[in-house]
């Protein structure tokens, strides 16, 4: 018997992110994050993110992309202003493949 439990909620919601070396499925966790998805969402739907880069890779750890600066100090968010953090109990980055947002 597993001593693995799946402790993350299920996910609400996907996006696919067209890069120049395939397609990455992204699955959101809308119910537990509704600021940052929804952000993150209607970004998408505006090509915020089209022709941006990943401007920053850490092997074995994190690459960060989404900044139409290409430097990591650009970005805003669909709310005019940086939004709260949403924490939630359940969702722990401890795993390769799970993104977040910075909250801009």
């Amino acid at each position: 018997m597993s001593n693995i439990y799946v402790t993350e909620p299920a996910t609400y919601g996907k996006v696919i992110l067209k890069t120049t070396v395939g397609e990455i499925e992204i699955e959101l966790w809308s119910k537990e994050t509704p600021k940052a998805c929804r952000n993150f969402v209607q970004l998408c739907m505006e090509g915020y993110y089209d022709d941006t880069s990943f401007h920053r890779l850490v092997r074995g750890f994190i690459v960060q992309g989404g900044d139409p600066t290409g430097t990591g100090e650009g970005g805003e968010s669909i709310y005019g202003q940086p939004f709260k953090t949403e924490i939630h109990s359940r969702l722990s980055f401890n795993r390769r493949g799970l993104v977040g947002m910075a909250c801009l």
